[in-house]
């Protein structure tokens, strides 16, 4: 199959409803039995076809009644409103899974094991996602409201740091985790109050996503 030529490097911030040590990483059951939250990017550089797509950013939220890979999810895709209409059309298609190998990416199996797809957002952002410090602070106007940090002690109090790393992962090779919140309102909406938090840098092209050594 032909697919188009793209690529997004960038920066991600993810939080959901499990635990610290989200189950879900480890191919077992999420801590709350069901799985739900949402993910942001920031596009540093990226392209699809000859459509730029630098600087701009992109959301999802989701919802499962259970694990994942259960199926029976739904989800909501929210896109940079400064993205002109081939922008638009081309993070609509990357995140909805198209163009791309079979399972290549987190986008792929969240679309198939989607029943509901609501409609397509578009918003302004105001989005810092700092990896190595483990913060974010996310704004989507009317949709998102978000917040990461370090994960501390309960004992001293010091940050404590830990890493996910995941060689043959669809989304990241390797995640640094936090304490995420978040309150998303509209067709999906949830409060998440210090759960799992994720910070990753995002490498992904139409062959699924671009490990260390393919750089």
């Amino acid at each position: 199959m032909n697919r188009v030529d793209w690529l997004i490097e960038g920066v991600e911030f993810s939080n959901c409803n499990c635990n610290y040590a989200c189950p879900c990483q480890f191919e077992s059951l999420p801590t709350e039995g069901d799985c739900k939250g949402f993910g942001v990017m920031r596009i540093d550089h990226g392209h699809f076809g000859e459509v730029s797509l630098d600087g701009l950013y992109a959301a999802m939220i989701f919802a499962w009644p259970g694990a994942i890979f259960e199926g029976g999810g739904e989800m909501q895709i929210i896109i940079d409103e400064r993205a002109s209409e081939p922008q638009r059309a081309a993070l609509d298609r990357i995140m909805h899974g198209e163009e791309v190998v079979e399972a290549g990416n987190h986008w792929w199996v969240f679309n198939a094991m989607c029943d509901t797809r609501h409609e397509t957002l578009f918003s302004s952002f105001t989005c810092d996602i700092a990896v190595d410090k483990r913060t974010a602070d996310v704004l989507i106007p009317g949709v998102v409201r978000a917040s990461g940090r370090p994960i501390r002690s309960p004992v001293s109090g010091a940050d404590h740091r830990v890493r996910i790393d995941m060689p043959e992962g669809i989304e990241f090779e390797r995640a640094e985790i936090g304490s995420g919140s978040s309150t998303t309102e509209g067709a999906i909406a949830m409060t998440l109050t210090d759960t799992y938090g994720q910070f990753s840098l995002l490498r992904h092209s139409h062959n699924g996503i671009v490990r260390d050594h393919e750089r």
